[in-house]
């Protein structure tokens, strides 16, 4: 609670004043990212303080009958829906391992989320999907494509989260509105992939411990974020590249982490555009670190590095002995030329 007050207090005097390394739209984006700060795992947290908002009551969202059976596909992530993780967890996306793993929020996009998806490719990487569920279920053409498109995701190997269907604040919402909004989400992507989702990221990032523990109830882990480049505040990647770069120094001078999960959004085509960029100067920095002997930033492909206790087969001082290697051999052509 210390990190919230002290970037979103009362007179957010540290967002106006105390941070003039990022751009102005992008201070005012912090209060989420102090949100998210913390440990790695917490089963209850504090209620979130959020000004009550003068607008009325939506009505709970009801499902409308649709296809019992969802298309048979295979799956190459056998955990495409993060069935594996215990439910009733938030992770908070800090860590103070180099680990860096890239998660994209409120697609798909027909226009842009293919395009993100061959980026991926081309870099080795594989990322957490948090779809927004609006955008295809119904049956149109349209949002036809957009559900092949989440196919596309797991297809390639690829997870799958909840990002609800309508993307409303859920501490604003009644436990019911909740529940409906988790019923047409769960429908859709089923559907769409033959499966449930059991990973969440609560839209806006905002949580409240009545939230934590429904969203608990219902077998979920949620899923926040330590990193961000401001790609909805900001409008080209270099300007995602320079403040991702800015947070990730703040935070390690201020609590201690070197590594995190990445918030960006597969809507933006800045941000597609910042992902390769973001990459290259990681492995820059990473000749460096080589030199000191320090460890490397590893980008990570599995949400148990951010889970104590609930680490992969293989462990992060195994893949670092691999990638000093990679590494070793990449410093070495590039100095070269």
């Amino acid at each position: 609670m210390l990190r919230v007050s002290r970037f979103c207090g009362p007179r957010f005097r540290t967002i106006a004043f105390e941070m003039p390394w990022i751009p102005w739209k992008v201070r005012l984006s912090c209060c989420a990212l102090a949100m998210v700060g913390g440990g790695s795992v917490s089963a209850a947290v504090a209620p979130l303080a959020i000004r009550p908002v003068p607008a009325p009551i939506v009505e709970p969202i009801h499902a409308e009958p649709g296809p019992e059976v969802a298309e048979v596909m295979p799956i190459p992530n056998p955990d495409a829906t993060g069935m594996r993780f215990p439910s009733g967890l938030t992770i908070r996306g800090g860590t103070t391992h180099r680990a860096i793993l890239f998660t994209f929020d409120d697609g798909p996009s027909r226009r842009t989320t293919p395009r993100l998806l061959d980026i991926l490719d081309g870099l080795g990487i594989k990322a957490v999907f948090f779809v927004k569920t609006e955008s295809f279920g119904n049956g149109n053409p349209w949002e036809r494509e957009h559900a092949e498109i989440v196919r596309e995701i797991v297809r390639r190997g690829h997870t799958i989260g909840n990002h609800t269907e309508t993307h409303r604040q859920l501490p604003l919402l009644r436990n019911v509105e909740i529940e409906a909004e988790l019923a047409v989400s769960e429908r859709k992507i089923q559907r769409a992939i033959g499966s449930k989702p059991r990973l969440i990221r609560p839209p806006g990032g905002a949580l409240s411990a009545r939230v934590e523990q429904l969203l608990g109830e219902h077998g979920y882990t949620s899923v926040m974020w330590a990193l961000y480049g401001g790609d909805l505040e900001v409008s080209t990647p270099e300007d995602v590249v320079r403040t991702f770069f800015r947070v990730l120094e703040r935070r390690e001078q201020e609590l201690g982490d070197r590594g995190g999960i990445v918030l960006m959004h597969d809507t933006k085509s800045h941000s597609l555009d910042a992902v390769p960029r973001l990459v290259s100067a990681l492995q820059k920095r990473n000749c460096k670190l080589l030199e000191d002997d320090e460890e490397l930033y590893d980008i990570v492909d599995d949400l148990g590095y951010f889970i104590p206790g609930h680490e992969p087969d293989q462990t992060l001082e195994e893949r670092q002995e691999e990638l000093r290697e990679r590494t070793r051999r990449a410093c070495h052509t590039v100095a070269l030329r």
